[in-house]
């Protein structure tokens, strides 16, 4: 159904300050993740880069915004998103589910988001 890339500089979100303004780009928990985090910058790359994928990975949707995708961790930190407004109640009525791998390396981090029809109940 849909695949997104994204591969992000750390480096270039330096000065992004506009990004850390909470229900903006990422959710108030999104930042409180990132500050907490052994390297917050690292952190903010790679929720960046994620939505960034997404946003290449989904089909055509009108009127969400960037906090209907918020980048969630498991208690094994693997990513996951978790879904809002408008995107989750679209992604529901059209049967799709959206997985991501991040990966941090050599100042980058990479994203691929893949989006996929949900199997039948």
């Amino acid at each position: 159904m849909g695949l997104g890339h994204d591969l992000q500089a750390i480096s270039e979100l330096e000065a992004a300050r506009g990004l850390r303004e909470p229900d903006v780009f990422f959710t108030a928990a999104e930042l409180a993740h990132f500050e907490r985090a052994v390297d917050p910058l690292q952190s903010l790359a790679a929720g960046f880069s994620a939505k960034e994928a997404l946003f290449k990975a989904l089909p055509a949707v009108d009127g969400w915004f960037w906090t209907d995708a918020e980048l969630v961790h498991d208690a094994r930190h693997a990513p996951r998103f978790r879904f809002h407004g408008t995107l989750a109640a679209h992604l529901a009525r059209e049967g799709l589910q959206v997985a991501v791998s991040l990966s941090h390396s050599g100042g980058f981090v990479s994203t691929v988001v893949i989006v996929t029809r949900a199997p039948s109940p």
